[in-house]
Parts: C-alpha cells; structure tokens; sequence
C-alpha cells in the first residue's frame, strides 16, 4: 500500500488552547492527500486528549504520545514515522489557510524533474492577539547552485535579514532527500536547531524556489517551548551562535558574495537581541 503524498508533523507540548484552531486548518485544506502526524511531547494539559479526539474522527490523524523531550525529539520523532513523499511542519499554535499545502504541492508539481533537488520555500504572516504585524514580501525568485542562477546578494538578504530561512515551516522537504543524507534536527540545542536543520538540506540539493504564498500565520509573543537556561549564555548557546554563523557564511560563499554581503551579516548579527553574540564570531580580528 502506498503512503501519502504529504506528511505533517506537528509537535505539540501544552498548546491546548490554541491546538483545534489549528488542526482544523489543517483537516479543512484545500490539498487532502496526506497524512497528520501530531507528536505529543509529555504534554500535562488538555493536548494528549484534543490530539486522541482528532485521530479518532478523522482517519489522517496519527498521535505519537511519548515523555518530554523537546521540540528537536518530537519533530524527529515525526520523520521517524513519516511516510509521505514530502514532509511538512507545522507549529501547534500557528494557523494555516486553506491552500498552504495545494501551493507547496503544485509549486514542487511544476518543477518537473528539478523538484528532487529543490527546497521550496513559501511566506508567513506574523500575528498576535492584537492583530497582524507588517512584513513585506519579494517576487518569487529561484537559486540554482549548479547552474549558478539567482546568485545575488538581495535574494541573501531577504533569506537571511529576513528570516525566510530560519523556520522548519513555510517549506516542503522531499522526505528521501532527508533520510538519504540522514538529516534529522539536532537534540540538546536550546536555539537554531531548525536554521541548522534547513541548512543541511539545503546543502544536499541544487536548487531553491521561493513561491508567491503567504498561507502560514505565524503566531508571535507566545512560547511553544521554554529553554530551561532562562537567558543565559551557556555552551548550547555559543555552539548555536557558532552553528549559525557557519551556517550564514557558508551560504554568503555558496552563492559567491560573501565579500560584498560580510559587512552587512556584522551589522544585522549586532543590532539584532539574539544574535549579539554572532556579531564576534564574525569578526576577524577575534579567535574563536
């Protein structure tokens, strides 16, 4: 028996007041060949329960319930049981619209051949209770690697000044591209394990498509999960910085503009709160 075309993983730990929201988004879209895996991570309020509810109405919903372990375990836990041809995430207090899956889907559909070796990336719209807030978008654009197309430094900026890149969701992943080269999201990170994730993927294919889609909202000013370190720099914390400074210049080189972007990646790592502590790692007169 062949599987579905899609798998969504959502890992869910506590997020019962905002779980239905989103699960009906799902179960309601306009693209329904696919299967929803909800990953409870030791969940102590009403989630295990909301999560069993929807599995036992509707026959696409699976649940995972295991002992806390993080958002990193729970998401790999999902990869673990998936068996789409592509693999979606999905945040369990964010909402999605109607045609999230049917845009990544006919968009990967389009590709033709080159959807082996392409990530495809949409757009979100951040939101909270007080409203939406302002964020602009691009023309869609493409990066082909090999054929060295879409180089420039103003796709960079808006992959990394603006975050495109950062997230798990707004991307639909070909799952035998990430069991092939054994990607999983690395567990005992407090940050960036979802930067480092969509780095490695993106270093095991040629190509990125960047689509005209904002069907993902991004629900901002609440925590999925709480870093136990409450704030403090720890070594998880520096090897986080490390991993995504490599991660930026890496890129920046690939795409063969590291010179004229590094200036840039100094003064955005500087003036942003979380990444004061990129700002020394790339600078060259320090020894890290």
């Amino acid at each position: 028996m062949s599987g579905p075309m899609l798998s969504i993983v959502i890992p869910v730990y506590n997020a019962g007041k905002y779980l239905n929201e989103c699960v009906e988004g799902i179960l309601t879209q306009e693209f329904n060949e696919f299967e929803l895996l909800l990953i409870d991570d030791g969940s102590t309020d009403d989630s295990p329960a909301l999560c069993d509810r929807f599995a036992a109405k509707d026959s696409r919903v699976r649940v995972i319930h295991q002992e806390n372990g993080g958002v990193s375990k729970a998401r790999n836990r999902g990869l673990d049981e998936a068996r789409g041809e592509y693999v979606v995430f999905v945040d369990a207090d964010d909402r999605i619209r109607p045609r999230y899956l049917l845009d990544l889907i006919h968009s990967a559909d389009s590709l033709g051949a080159d959807r082996q070796r392409t990530l495809v990336l949409a757009d979100y719209q951040p939101f909270s209770e007080n409203g939406t807030e302002k964020r602009g978008y691009p023309k869609p654009f493409c990066i082909d690697f090999a054929a060295k197309t879409g180089l420039t430094a103003d796709h960079f900026r808006e992959l990394i000044f603006r975050f495109r890149l950062f997230p798990p969701y707004c991307k639909l992943y070909r799952r035998d591209v990430i069991e092939e080269h054994g990607i999983r999201f690395r567990v005992g990170m407090r940050s960036a394990e979802d930067f480092e994730f969509n780095m490695r993927y993106l270093a095991a294919v040629d190509r990125l498509e960047y689509i005209d889609s904002v069907q993902y909202d991004y629900r901002i000013g609440y925590k999925k999960y709480v870093p136990s370190n409450r704030g403090v720099l720890g070594k998880s914390e520096i090897n986080s910085a490390h991993i995504m400074a490599n991660g930026i210049s890496d890129l920046a080189k690939r795409m063969g503009i590291l010179d004229e972007v590094e200036p840039e990646i100094d003064l955005w790592a500087a003036n942003k709160h979380y990444f004061n502590r990129l700002r020394m790692l790339f600078t060259k007169s320090r020894q890290v």
